[in-house]
Formats: C-alpha cells, structure tokens, sequence
C-alpha cells in the first residue's frame, strides 16, 4: 500500500521546524512572541504574533497509476504583526523567511510592511516543491 501520509503532514511538519528554530532565534529579544497556524483566538493579543498557513498545497508529477502522491507544491504565507513599529515587524519576518530560505524556499514576495490603525503587519510568501523522498 501507497502511504502518502507525508503529503498530508507536510504544513504541520514544516510549521513546526521553522517554529522551532524561530524561538530559538527570537525568543530572548521578544519573550512574549506568539508563532501560531490560527488566525483567531479568545486570548489576550500577544506582539508580535506570526501567523504561518499553508496556501493551496498542490499535488504534481502524478504517476500513472494516480495512487502515490510524488510531489507537492507547497506554500507558506507568513504574517508578522506587532504593534510597536514598522522596523519591528520587518525584522521579525525577515528573520522567518531567513528560515525558509536555508530550507529551500523561494521568496516571494519579499517581506512588505503594511499599517493598520496601531498594528503593523508584515508578509510574504514561502514556495517549494517536495517529492515524497525528500527529507525536512
């Protein structure tokens, strides 16, 4: 039997290794940062928050067959929003999509800063391929 269970794991996999090294990275500077898949919650707000989803994953390269899912083009939108300053948010998500480069992604677009009201918000796009033999 075809197991394409790293198909269906890949953004959780992938979120939890860049959350990882993030902490380890921002933790000491920002020790009430906030790096979640959620774009709600009932608590109180936390700054800065990353916000790390999955957009569209894509099956590609199917076999003939059609049972093994070889390839998935894969997406990460990233979110940094913080209330204390536009260099905050864009240092923030320039350190997460450092991140994904060292894994392979492309960036695209690059990090961009937006305001609203008193919350500055920072995004961009994360893109690779993963075959079902590659290794995070």
């Amino acid at each position: 039997m075809i197991d394409n269970q790293w198909a269906f794991d890949l953004e959780t996999n992938v979120f939890s290794i860049i959350k990882k090294k993030a902490l380890a990275i921002l933790e000491d500077n920002y020790p009430d940062i906030s790096i979640t898949t959620d774009e709600e919650s009932n608590d109180k707000p936390v700054f800065p928050t990353i916000l790390i989803q999955s957009v569209e994953p894509t099956e590609t390269n199917s076999d003939l067959e059609a049972d093994r899912i070889n390839t998935v083009d894969f997406t990460a939108q990233v979110t940094v929003t913080t209330n204390r300053s536009r260099s905050e948010a864009l240092q923030v998500s320039n350190v997460i999509a450092d991140l994904y480069k060292k894994r392979l992604f492309k960036i695209k677009p690059m990090p961009f800063v937006r305001k609203e009201g008193n919350l500055w918000t920072a995004t961009f796009r994360a893109k690779r391929k993963f075959g079902w033999n590659d290794i995070l």
